[in-house]
């Protein structure tokens, strides 16, 4: 990230501070800003709603492109609510249990309609009832963008709905302790006489940094990661059962990683904004990540898990990966080694056709490394 792409993204940053914290700027700081490479770096990090509203906070009148991507937030925002509502009625006249997962929970913590971008609506239900799932999503004039084997069923109608309806929370790649095989044993039922369930704040928490977890150590994970760290906590924290969370997270292995989001959170997010040179440097990897990461990290990740010492060396592993890399992303290759051939062949059509942009994009960014830079993975 350039030393520019850095100062945009923390005058983004500090204006999401400004409004959530109610702590206007001085006009000074305000009167540098560049609106429109701030909309780009906003609309990078789906936080244009905040920052308009920061902006409005602090006096500016923003023009209309601002204007109209906060009104498409929170437009959106009530359309899923809505569309949401319709397919958890659904699951409850069939006695299907589901519990509503991220954002759809965090962004009513949130001050104000809309602050909180969405860009889907994730739900967590019986795995047994998917193929009843499948079928009232396809009448109801939903299209399947991506069929996660036995994680999760994304599906799209427009204008403007994405549902991603989860059988669990992580594969078993992602969840290598087995944590997560058991969630539904941790759930509390919202109401006896309904089938929705939700976690307890603890597990919910242990959860969101799971799941932050995942991206970090991948792609990336965007800012509003961080801003989502501190409107839970800022609202539970004093309620929650630290000693229980710390004990449950030693087991994943992301203790350490907990303490480093909630202290860049609460440090970050306070008066007088004093952070360590680790909680910089984790402000400045968020910020350079965007919402869901980018390639670049995602192919250090990649490099390491295919343990290729150069590029010539990645691009062949890519294609013929480890046996390590299919049982991570094809779990059924742990018990069934010769799967591996069906997956092979579905894997190649899979990159000729759905993934053909980004492993072209993904080609490219590894074409302009030097090998120097591709061993400092």
């Amino acid at each position: 990230m350039t030393n520019e792409g850095i100062k945009v993204g923390l005058d983004m940053a500090r204006l999401c501070r400004s409004v959530l914290l109610e702590k206007k700027l001085k006009p000074d700081y305000l009167e540098q800003l560049d609106l429109d490479k701030l909309f780009s770096v906003c609309e990078y990090h789906c936080l244009t709603a905040i920052v308009c509203m920061a902006l409005e906070f602090n006096g500016i009148q923003p023009d209309a492109k601002w204007i109209q991507a906060k009104s498409k937030a929170i437009r959106k925002n009530m359309l899923l609510d809505a569309e949401r509502a319709q397919i958890t009625a659904f699951l409850e006249k069939e006695h299907i249990w589901y519990m509503p997962l991220k954002g759809s929970i965090l962004k009513d913590y949130y001050p104000q309609t809309g602050m909180r971008q969405m860009s889907d609506n994730d739900i967590l239900f019986d795995a047994s009832q998917r193929k009843t799932v499948t079928k009232f999503m396809k009448d109801r004039g939903y299209h399947l963008k991506g069929d996660n084997g036995a994680h999760c069923d994304e599906w799209l109608k427009e204008p403007v709905y994405n549902f991603e309806m989860h059988l669990n929370l992580f594969t078993p790649g992602q969840d290598k302790t087995g944590y997560f095989e058991k969630t539904k044993e941790r759930l509390v039922r919202v109401d006896e006489k309904r089938y929705e369930y939700r976690f307890t704040d603890e597990d919910f928490y242990i959860y969101m940094v799971a799941h932050a977890h995942k991206h970090y150590r991948g792609g990336g994970t965007g800012f509003r990661t961080l801003a989502d760290f501190y409107i839970f906590l800022d609202k539970k924290e004093e309620s929650l059962n630290f000693a229980y969370i710390t004990a449950e997270l030693e087991k994943l292995g992301m203790a350490d990683f907990e303490q480093l989001m909630r202290n860049t959170a609460q440090h970050f997010f306070s008066e007088r904004m004093q952070l360590s040179e680790e909680e910089q440097n984790a402000v400045k990897f968020m910020l350079g990540a965007g919402t869901y990461g980018n390639l670049d990290n995602l192919i250090k990740k990649t490099g390491k898990m295919l343990n290729a010492d150069s590029k010539a060396e990645y691009l062949i592993r890519r294609f013929f990966p480890t046996m390590e890399w299919w049982n991570y992303y094809f779990p059924k290759t742990i018990d069934h080694p010769v799967l591996v051939i069906p997956y092979f062949f579905y894997r190649i059509g899979r990159m000729l056709t759905v993934r053909r942009k980004r492993n072209i994009d993904e080609l490219k960014i590894l074409l302009k490394k030097s090998e120097r830079e591709f061993r400092a993975k």
